[in-house]
Protein backbone atom coordinates (compact mmCIF):
# COMPACT_ATOMS: atom_id res chain seq x y z
CA UNK A 1 0.00 0.00 0.00
CA UNK A 2 2.03 2.56 -1.59
CA UNK A 3 0.26 5.70 -0.47
CA UNK A 4 -0.57 4.81 3.91
CA UNK A 5 -0.07 7.32 5.81
CA UNK A 6 -1.24 10.16 2.92
CA UNK A 7 -4.51 12.36 2.48
CA UNK A 8 -5.87 12.73 -0.85
CA UNK A 9 -8.97 14.86 -2.29
CA UNK A 10 -10.89 13.30 -5.31
CA UNK A 11 -13.05 16.08 -6.99
CA UNK A 12 -15.93 14.38 -9.04
CA UNK A 13 -15.72 11.19 -6.64
CA UNK A 14 -18.94 10.22 -6.55
CA UNK A 15 -19.22 8.69 -9.53
CA UNK A 16 -17.42 7.56 -12.62
CA UNK A 17 -14.46 8.47 -13.11
CA UNK A 18 -13.73 9.59 -9.50
CA UNK A 19 -15.33 6.97 -7.86
CA UNK A 20 -12.88 4.74 -9.44
CA UNK A 21 -10.24 7.03 -8.94
CA UNK A 22 -11.23 7.43 -4.87
CA UNK A 23 -11.22 3.36 -4.69
CA UNK A 24 -7.94 2.60 -5.92
CA UNK A 25 -6.69 5.51 -3.53
CA UNK A 26 -7.77 4.19 -0.68
CA UNK A 27 -7.11 0.59 -1.66
CA UNK A 28 -3.36 1.58 -1.74
CA UNK A 29 -3.94 3.14 1.78
CA UNK A 30 -4.67 6.94 1.41
CA UNK A 31 -7.63 8.55 3.50
CA UNK A 32 -9.52 10.05 0.65
CA UNK A 33 -11.88 12.82 0.66
CA UNK A 34 -14.61 12.25 -1.75
CA UNK A 35 -15.75 15.84 -3.13
CA UNK A 36 -18.96 15.80 -5.44
CA UNK A 37 -21.56 18.26 -6.18
CA UNK A 38 -23.72 15.54 -5.53
CA UNK A 39 -23.60 14.81 -1.81
CA UNK A 40 -25.74 11.77 -2.10
CA UNK A 41 -23.35 10.53 -4.44
CA UNK A 42 -20.52 11.81 -2.10
CA UNK A 43 -22.12 9.93 0.80
CA UNK A 44 -22.83 6.92 -0.92
CA UNK A 45 -18.95 6.04 -2.44
CA UNK A 46 -17.27 7.49 1.01
CA UNK A 47 -19.60 4.74 3.19
CA UNK A 48 -18.86 2.16 0.19
CA UNK A 49 -15.00 2.79 1.02
CA UNK A 50 -15.23 2.98 4.69
CA UNK A 51 -18.58 2.82 6.53
CA UNK A 52 -16.96 3.68 9.66
CA UNK A 53 -15.92 7.36 8.43
CA UNK A 54 -12.20 7.67 9.43
CA UNK A 55 -10.42 6.82 6.01
CA UNK A 56 -12.86 8.60 3.52
CA UNK A 57 -15.37 11.68 4.27
CA UNK A 58 -17.60 12.74 1.73
CA UNK A 59 -17.60 16.80 0.82
CA UNK A 60 -20.47 18.20 -0.97
CA UNK A 61 -18.96 21.35 -3.15
CA UNK A 62 -19.63 22.88 -6.27
CA UNK A 63 -15.68 23.52 -7.68
CA UNK A 64 -16.68 26.85 -9.68
CA UNK A 65 -17.35 28.81 -6.18
CA UNK A 66 -14.04 29.83 -4.48
CA UNK A 67 -16.29 29.44 -1.44
CA UNK A 68 -17.00 25.82 -1.84
CA UNK A 69 -13.02 24.63 -2.84
CA UNK A 70 -11.86 27.17 -0.06
CA UNK A 71 -14.37 25.27 2.24
CA UNK A 72 -13.72 21.92 0.73
CA UNK A 73 -9.92 22.32 1.81
CA UNK A 74 -10.92 23.12 5.28
CA UNK A 75 -13.06 20.14 5.71
CA UNK A 76 -10.56 18.01 4.87
CA UNK A 77 -7.67 19.82 6.93
CA UNK A 78 -9.82 19.06 9.82
CA UNK A 79 -11.22 15.47 9.17
CA UNK A 80 -7.22 14.67 8.41
CA UNK A 81 -5.56 17.19 9.89
CA UNK A 82 -3.11 17.72 6.17
CA UNK A 83 -3.58 17.59 2.22
CA UNK A 84 -1.00 15.37 0.67
CA UNK A 85 -2.77 15.04 -2.64
CA UNK A 86 -5.20 16.62 -5.13
CA UNK A 87 -7.18 14.99 -8.00
CA UNK A 88 -8.58 17.34 -9.89
CA UNK A 89 -11.29 15.14 -11.85
CA UNK A 90 -14.39 16.90 -11.58
CA UNK A 91 -15.71 17.71 -15.12
CA UNK A 92 -18.72 18.17 -16.91
CA UNK A 93 -19.59 18.54 -21.13
CA UNK A 94 -22.40 19.69 -22.93
CA UNK A 95 -24.63 18.57 -25.51
CA UNK A 96 -22.49 18.53 -28.73
CA UNK A 97 -23.18 21.19 -31.04
CA UNK A 98 -21.76 22.63 -34.45
CA UNK A 99 -18.87 26.07 -32.87
CA UNK A 100 -21.92 28.03 -34.90
CA UNK A 101 -24.79 26.65 -32.67
CA UNK A 102 -23.04 26.91 -29.18
CA UNK A 103 -24.50 29.18 -26.44
CA UNK A 104 -22.34 31.40 -24.14
CA UNK A 105 -24.08 30.00 -21.35
CA UNK A 106 -22.66 26.00 -22.37
CA UNK A 107 -19.56 27.84 -23.23
CA UNK A 108 -19.28 29.54 -19.26
CA UNK A 109 -20.67 26.41 -17.65
CA UNK A 110 -18.18 24.12 -18.82
CA UNK A 111 -15.13 26.58 -18.42
CA UNK A 112 -16.26 27.39 -15.16
CA UNK A 113 -15.82 23.90 -14.32
CA UNK A 114 -13.28 22.08 -16.59
CA UNK A 115 -10.77 25.21 -15.96
CA UNK A 116 -11.70 27.76 -13.61
CA UNK A 117 -12.50 24.60 -10.87
CA UNK A 118 -9.19 23.16 -11.29
CA UNK A 119 -7.32 26.33 -10.82
CA UNK A 120 -9.59 27.07 -7.61
CA UNK A 121 -9.12 23.43 -6.33
CA UNK A 122 -5.51 24.21 -6.69
CA UNK A 123 -5.89 27.37 -4.75
CA UNK A 124 -7.39 25.86 -2.00
CA UNK A 125 -5.13 23.51 -1.17
CA UNK A 126 -1.46 25.16 -1.70
CA UNK A 127 -1.63 26.49 1.04
CA UNK A 128 -0.87 23.40 3.21
CA UNK A 129 0.88 21.89 0.09
CA UNK A 130 3.62 24.88 0.01
CA UNK A 131 4.09 25.17 4.01
CA UNK A 132 4.83 21.23 4.26
CA UNK A 133 6.98 21.99 0.87
CA UNK A 134 5.68 18.27 -0.68
CA UNK A 135 2.50 17.61 -2.64
CA UNK A 136 1.00 15.63 -5.37
CA UNK A 137 -1.43 17.53 -8.01
CA UNK A 138 -3.02 15.11 -10.55
CA UNK A 139 -5.36 16.62 -13.38
CA UNK A 140 -7.94 14.77 -15.08
CA UNK A 141 -7.18 15.97 -18.63
CA UNK A 142 -8.30 14.40 -21.92
CA UNK A 143 -6.64 13.56 -25.13
CA UNK A 144 -9.07 16.30 -26.19
CA UNK A 145 -6.41 18.23 -24.30
CA UNK A 146 -3.79 17.38 -26.67
CA UNK A 147 -5.52 16.98 -29.88
CA UNK A 148 -9.94 17.36 -29.92
CA UNK A 149 -12.86 15.60 -28.36
CA UNK A 150 -14.43 13.01 -30.48
CA UNK A 151 -17.39 13.12 -28.51
CA UNK A 152 -18.53 16.56 -27.42
CA UNK A 153 -17.97 20.16 -28.93
CA UNK A 154 -15.37 23.09 -29.23
CA UNK A 155 -16.34 24.17 -25.80
CA UNK A 156 -15.06 21.03 -24.35
CA UNK A 157 -11.84 20.93 -26.17
CA UNK A 158 -11.25 24.25 -25.03
CA UNK A 159 -11.62 23.41 -21.36
CA UNK A 160 -9.01 20.46 -21.33
CA UNK A 161 -6.38 22.35 -23.36
CA UNK A 162 -6.95 24.70 -20.67
CA UNK A 163 -6.23 22.15 -17.87
CA UNK A 164 -2.80 21.15 -20.08
CA UNK A 165 -1.95 24.62 -19.67
CA UNK A 166 -2.83 25.06 -16.06
CA UNK A 167 -0.47 21.60 -15.34
CA UNK A 168 2.47 22.78 -17.03
CA UNK A 169 2.87 25.80 -15.89
CA UNK A 170 1.60 24.92 -12.22
CA UNK A 171 4.69 21.98 -12.44
CA UNK A 172 7.11 24.76 -13.22
CA UNK A 173 6.08 27.78 -10.73
CA UNK A 174 5.63 24.87 -7.56
CA UNK A 175 8.49 23.24 -8.26
CA UNK A 176 10.80 24.83 -6.09
CA UNK A 177 7.95 23.71 -3.22
CA UNK A 178 8.22 20.17 -3.99
CA UNK A 179 5.05 19.73 -5.17
CA UNK A 180 4.52 17.67 -8.38
CA UNK A 181 1.75 18.26 -11.26
CA UNK A 182 1.14 15.99 -13.75
CA UNK A 183 -2.02 15.07 -15.63
CA UNK A 184 -3.92 11.79 -16.99
CA UNK A 185 -5.20 11.94 -20.46
CA UNK A 186 -8.02 9.64 -21.05
CA UNK A 187 -9.41 8.72 -24.43
CA UNK A 188 -12.64 7.19 -23.80
CA UNK A 189 -13.78 6.33 -20.22
CA UNK A 190 -17.45 4.14 -19.84
CA UNK A 191 -18.71 6.05 -17.20
CA UNK A 192 -22.43 7.54 -16.66
CA UNK A 193 -21.38 10.54 -18.16
CA UNK A 194 -20.21 9.03 -21.23
CA UNK A 195 -23.44 6.92 -21.80
CA UNK A 196 -25.73 9.72 -21.30
CA UNK A 197 -23.89 11.76 -23.79
CA UNK A 198 -23.35 9.69 -26.38
CA UNK A 199 -25.11 5.96 -28.45
CA UNK A 200 -23.99 2.51 -27.95
CA UNK A 201 -23.55 2.49 -31.91
CA UNK A 202 -21.32 5.41 -32.02
CA UNK A 203 -19.12 4.01 -28.73
CA UNK A 204 -18.74 0.79 -30.63
CA UNK A 205 -17.51 2.70 -33.68
CA UNK A 206 -15.31 4.32 -31.94
CA UNK A 207 -13.96 1.73 -30.21
CA UNK A 208 -13.34 -0.69 -33.16
CA UNK A 209 -11.92 1.67 -35.78
CA UNK A 210 -10.14 4.42 -33.37
CA UNK A 211 -8.94 2.80 -30.12
CA UNK A 212 -5.92 0.29 -31.58
CA UNK A 213 -6.66 -1.60 -28.39
CA UNK A 214 -10.83 -2.04 -29.11
CA UNK A 215 -12.12 -0.65 -26.00
CA UNK A 216 -12.43 2.43 -23.50
CA UNK A 217 -10.99 1.94 -20.16
CA UNK A 218 -12.87 1.43 -17.21
CA UNK A 219 -12.65 4.01 -14.16
CA UNK A 220 -10.32 1.91 -11.66
CA UNK A 221 -7.66 2.44 -14.48
CA UNK A 222 -7.50 6.09 -14.26
CA UNK A 223 -7.54 5.30 -10.75
CA UNK A 224 -3.84 3.17 -11.71
CA UNK A 225 -2.21 5.95 -13.80
CA UNK A 226 -3.34 8.72 -10.73
CA UNK A 227 -1.93 6.12 -8.35
CA UNK A 228 1.47 5.79 -10.06
CA UNK A 229 1.87 10.09 -10.23
CA UNK A 230 0.56 10.28 -6.56
CA UNK A 231 3.14 8.13 -5.27
CA UNK A 232 7.11 8.63 -4.68
CA UNK A 233 7.77 6.68 -7.56
CA UNK A 234 6.80 9.66 -9.83
CA UNK A 235 8.71 11.85 -7.77
CA UNK A 236 10.49 12.84 -10.40
CA UNK A 237 8.02 13.50 -12.90
CA UNK A 238 6.30 16.42 -13.29
CA UNK A 239 4.82 18.82 -16.20
CA UNK A 240 3.70 15.51 -18.06
CA UNK A 241 0.81 14.03 -19.72
CA UNK A 242 0.01 10.75 -19.18
CA UNK A 243 -2.30 8.96 -22.67
CA UNK A 244 -4.61 6.22 -20.91
CA UNK A 245 -5.94 5.78 -24.11
CA UNK A 246 -5.67 2.47 -25.74
CA UNK A 247 -3.51 4.04 -28.23
CA UNK A 248 -5.59 6.51 -29.94
CA UNK A 249 -3.06 9.28 -29.80
CA UNK A 250 -0.77 6.80 -32.39
CA UNK A 251 -2.66 8.56 -35.03
CA UNK A 252 -3.92 5.23 -37.36
CA UNK A 253 -7.55 5.82 -36.44
CA UNK A 254 -10.10 7.36 -39.36
CA UNK A 255 -11.26 10.22 -39.62
CA UNK A 256 -14.60 10.22 -38.31
CA UNK A 257 -15.35 14.70 -39.00
CA UNK A 258 -18.30 13.37 -41.17
CA UNK A 259 -19.85 10.88 -38.57
CA UNK A 260 -19.59 13.60 -35.54
CA UNK A 261 -20.90 16.63 -37.97
CA UNK A 262 -23.53 14.07 -39.04
CA UNK A 263 -24.48 13.20 -35.70
CA UNK A 264 -24.71 17.21 -34.42
CA UNK A 265 -26.36 18.73 -37.16
CA UNK A 266 -29.40 15.74 -36.54
CA UNK A 267 -29.36 16.74 -32.82
CA UNK A 268 -29.88 20.76 -33.91
CA UNK A 269 -32.76 19.38 -36.31
CA UNK A 270 -34.52 17.80 -32.88
CA UNK A 271 -34.09 20.90 -30.81
CA UNK A 272 -31.35 19.15 -28.68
Amino acid sequence: MELEGKVAIVTGGGRGAGEGIARVLAREGARVAVVDVNPENARQVARSIDPGGTRAIAIHADISRKADTEAMAAQTLQAFGTIDILVNNAGIEGPPVLVQDLAEEQWDRVMGVNAKGVLLCCQAVLPTMIARKRGKIVNIDSIAGIRMTFFGSIDYTASKHAVTGLTQHLAWELADHRINVNAVCPGGIMTPMMEENTEPEMRDAIAQRVIPLGRFCNTEEIGEAVSFLASERADMITGQLLAVDGGVLTGYGEDLRAVLRKRMEEARVLGH
